[in-house]
């Protein structure tokens, strides 16, 4: 199957799902010390919580486990909105870890040092914990630039460390289009870490711009109708 022919419908999520847990493979945290069958799957939050919810659920009628890491840049939601902070609870809930997807070009463009870096991360997780009530432990980068890659650092866990990235073989889906032949063409590795986008992913199958665009809409819909509940009727009101 092309990447063009892949379909990213729920449907299909919990097929290849499924098809994992058939070979034997489990679910494991970035914690844990990776045995043979074991997967690491993440969910970068770029886009959409509503869809993250749904793929937690579908995950947790499976049994599986996986990480799903907000961002607290993010222009698609706010983590501190009751809104945001009612589905990463759902996600919580399920049984699922939280972890934090930081973009280094809202800061910067070149390599600011390891020091800066790191610095201005654990200041996101500070501030993630308290959005969240969780202890944040683990890191991706979005669209993470090369002086991240395979760095280890002291005060997180990247989740493109070398024992994560390069050590094992690693598969995702940005922009619907799989990293290696979508996604086990050339078959099951030992071991591995699997990224997948919720915000790619809904019902029905549709191209990449479509998801972006479809997502847009649902959020100036929300925003309409949060701006004349809390504005426009307020102010008739008065």
């Amino acid at each position: 199957m092309s990447a063009e022919q892949f379909v990213y419908t729920y449907d299909n999520y919990r097929t290849l799902l499924s098809g994992l847990l058939d070979r034997g493979y489990t679910f494991a945290s970035y914690g844990d010390k990776l045995e043979e069958g074991s997967v690491l799957l993440r969910h970068d939050l770029d886009l959409s919580l509503d869809r993250a919810v749904r793929m937690a659920e579908i995950e947790s009628e499976l049994g599986i486990t996986a990480t799903y890491l907000p961002m607290l840049t993010s222009p698609a939601y706010n983590v501190f909105h009751s809104k945001a902070r009612d589905a990463l609870q759902r996600i919580q809930s399920l049984g699922h870890d939280l972890g934090l997807h930081f973009s280094t070009h809202e800061y910067w463009s070149n390599h600011p040092g390891p020091e800066v870096l790191e610095e201005r991360v654990c200041e996101e997780q500070e501030a993630m914990q308290h959005a969240t009530d969780r202890t944040i432990e683990v890191v991706s980068f979005h669209i993470p630039p090369e002086w991240v890659l395979r760095e280890r650092f002291d005060q997180f866990i990247s989740t493109y460390e070398e024992r994560f990235f390069t050590d094992i073989p690693y598969r995702g889906d940005s922009n619907q289009r799989w990293r290696e032949a979508p996604p086990f063409a050339n078959g099951y590795p030992e071991r591995m870490q699997i990224l997948v986008h919720p915000g790619l992913w809904d019902k029905d199958d549709a191209a990449f711009e479509q998801r972006i665009r479809s997502i847009q809409a649902d959020r100036i819909d929300y925003l309409s109708e949060i701006n004349r509940r809390q504005f426009i009727d307020d102010e008739l009101s008065d």
